[in-house]
């Protein structure tokens, strides 16, 4: 029982992570012409660099991506040295870094 517990947890967790993190592979794929596999590794790639969590990071590039304010600093200044070149620009809303 204990187990399947801790898979259902495991598994509503994902499930709550996976929409941000395929609209980050969805920008990968516009702005790098790569795969979806292809761009879910250097996402992870990414984070493992700079010790923050896939979906974290995956979201901080979607909001920036849109426009939108990255309220973390830190999570601001890793999209924009990954991929601040190539990602497009919906406004010209402040991306947050300071």
């Amino acid at each position: 029982m204990r187990d399947d517990a801790a898979f259902e947890r495991r598994l509503a967790a994902a499930m709550k992570t996976r929409p941000v993190i395929d609209q980050a592979k969805g920008i990968l794929i516009g702005v790098r012409c790569e795969t979806p596999e292809a761009a879910f590794a250097e996402l992870k790639y990414a984070s493992e660099q700079n010790c923050v969590k896939v979906s974290e990071l995956a979201a901080a590039l979607v909001e920036m991506a849109a426009g939108r304010e990255i309220t973390d600093a830190r999570l601001a200044e890793v999209v924009l040295a990954e991929w601040g070149d190539r990602l497009p620009r919906c406004s010209s809303g402040a991306h947050g870094a300071a």
